[in-house]
């Protein structure tokens, strides 16, 4: 019997002035072509929002906080069962920049799902937009 190996994996749905941030994956990467939130594995000893910060200044170059959990989605991709845990982040400063990423756009969340996003990210936008809808405008 196979051992599946469990990895905890942080996104960040950075949002400014009504859209969010979609950042497309590399030619080398996994799913690449694919759009994703920016976010990566979490680290032994790591919070999720400590590991969503590094990860945000290492691929983005942004100081980020998390703000508030959205929801968590469990996939399993290439032998490994991998659960993702999305963050709204609303506080960043700097520009985000594509240290990783082949591009990055700024879209609102309904305009997210006409592009061509990785699966797993599929029901975190859902659950962030369910979530808005159901909070009264500022």
């Amino acid at each position: 019997m196979t051992t599946v190996k469990a990895l905890d994996v942080v996104a960040a749905i950075i949002e400014r002035d009504g859209k969010i941030l979609l950042a497309q994956r590399p030619a080398q990467a996994d799913q690449a072509g694919l759009w994703e939130f920016a976010g990566g594995k979490v680290e032994p000893g790591e919070s999720q929002p400590q590991a969503l910060a590094r990860e945000l200044r290492e691929e983005l170059g942004i100081e980020a906080e998390p703000a508030r959990y959205v929801a968590s989605h469990q996939r399993e991709v290439s032998g490994r069962l991998i659960t993702l845990h999305a963050w709204h982040v609303v506080t960043f400063s700097g520009e985000p920049l594509r240290h990783y990423h082949s591009a990055l756009i700024w879209c609102t969340p309904a305009e997210a799902l006409q592009h061509a996003l990785a699966p797993a990210d599929i029901p975190l936008l859902e659950a962030f937009m369910a979530s808005h809808a159901a909070r009264p405008a500022d």
